[in-house]
């Protein structure tokens, strides 16, 4: 007995109390964690969530756009006339050019050779919209801002062309006329709404000459005449175009030429003379701002079609 209790005395007092204290301390610690624990155990979800999505019904306004969209473009194929197709088409199977029309794209290009030359005329129906809108004209006009240009009046009857867009009303010569004076038969009436002009049709026509040089002509087609703006000679056809920074930065440095009206009037004539003998003469004139016309249409209804689509699906 005395051996076990000097042994018992021999021992650090630490030791015999350790496992007392351990179990007290683990105790306490427990207990104090657990509700902690137990909040951390409860179910959560993350505020995202990997399941199928109940889908949403259509926009309220979705049924009525998809009706208008269709509406609108019912009204451009009825106002779509045969007898102008038929004389595109009269044309295009007279004409030495080929016009290359890609559906979905803006611009038209027409080509043909003459010679050992390659010509080849690019035009847009975006040039469309940069022509101010009939309120705009008379506004103008009320204004008396462009009453004194002799060919405003010209220009504001050009720019209401018969159509459904809008439901403008067409303006024609022969409104002008009273009714007793106008002819018999309407001959001379057709004479006169022939007369009314068309969009001008702005035009690039290049030349290209073996040895890869070119020339670059800016001109505007209307009412059946050709504007030659300016003539730009290229010494490598590569500029026209220009694929990579030298190119580009070459082109922009070249002399483009004076304002073809500021030229002599002889010289001017025989620029028109040159490309009359290439088939860019006043037939060309008439016809390009009709196709332009055509193109639009054709691709404003194509773009209805698309976007009624679009909505309902």
């Amino acid at each position: 007995m005395l051996s076990l209790r000097m042994l018992s005395r021999a021992l650090p007092k630490n030791v015999l109390r350790q496992p007392a204290v351990r179990s007290v301390s683990s105790i306490t610690r427990f207990a104090a964690r657990r509700p902690q624990w137990q909040a951390a155990m409860k179910p959560s979800y993350p505020a995202f969530s990997t399941s199928v999505a109940r889908r949403e019904p259509a926009g309220q306004s979705d049924e009525a756009l998809v009706a208008k969209l269709n509406n609108e473009r019912m009204l451009e194929l009825q106002s779509q006339s045969d007898d102008r197709l038929a004389a595109i088409n009269e044309f295009l199977e007279n004409s030495p050019f080929k016009v290359h029309d890609k559906p979905g794209s803006h611009e038209i290009v027409l080509t043909r050779d003459f010679g050992n030359e390659k010509i080849k005329i690019q035009l847009s129906v975006s040039d469309l919209s940069e022509y101010p809108a009939e309120d705009e004209f008379d506004a103008l006009d009320e204004d008396g801002a462009l009453s004194d240009e002799p060919d405003f009046e010209v220009r504001k009857r050009g720019i209401n062309q018969p159509g459904a867009r809008g439901g403008k009303v067409d303006v024609m010569p022969e409104d002008s006329i009273a009714p007793a004076d106008r002819a018999e038969g309407g001959e001379e009436a057709d004479d006169v709404a022939n007369t009314t002009p068309a969009y001008p049709a702005h035009m690039t026509i290049t030349i290209t000459k073996p040895g890869n040089k070119a020339i670059e002509i800016r001109a505007v087609a209307q009412d059946g005449t050709i504007e030659i703006e300016n003539v730009c000679f290229f010494p490598k056809d590569s500029l026209l175009e220009a694929q990579n920074t030298k190119d580009a930065s070459e082109a922009r440095s070249l002399y483009a030429g004076p304002p073809v009206e500021d030229l002599d009037p002889e010289l001017q004539q025989m620029l028109h003379q040159y490309l009359e003998e290439r088939g860019i003469d006043e037939e060309l004139a008439s016809f390009l701002p009709e196709y332009l016309d055509y193109k639009e249409q054709k691709e404003y209804v194509k773009w209805l079609e698309d976007l009624e689509n679009f909505v309902k699906e």
